[in-house]
C-alpha cells in the first residue's frame, strides 16, 4: 500500500468553512398564509400586493414558495408606518 497524502492547506480551509457554516444562524423561512396572517390580510390580498410589485416574488424550494423572516420583518413594519 501507498503511503496517503494529506494535503494539510486543504483540510484547514475545509475546517474553517465547516465552523463558519455551523456558526451562521439559520433564518426561519414564512409561508404564504403566515405572511398573509402577519399582514392581517387575505392571502389572495397578498398574491394582489405581489402582483402589483409592492412585495417581492417568493423564493422557491422546490414547489414550495417562502419569504425569509427578516425580509417579512421589514414588510410588517413598513406597513404599520
Amino acid at each position: 500500500m501507498g503511503a496517503l497524502k494529506i494535503d494539510t492547506e486543504a483540510i484547514c480551509y475545509l475546517t474553517n468553512l465547516v465552523e463558519k457554516l455551523v456558526s451562521q444562524k439559520e433564518e426561519r423561512r414564512i409561508g404564504r398564509a403566515e405572511f398573509a396572517h402577519m399582514l392581517n390580510i387575505e392571502p389572495e390580498t397578498l398574491d394582489a400586493r405581489i402582483r402589483e410589485g409592492r412585495y417581492s416574488r417568493p423564493l422557491k424550494d422546490g414547489r414550495k414558495s417562502y419569504w425569509m423572516l427578516s425580509y417579512v420583518q421589514t414588510i410588517v413594519k413598513q406597513d404599520e408606518n
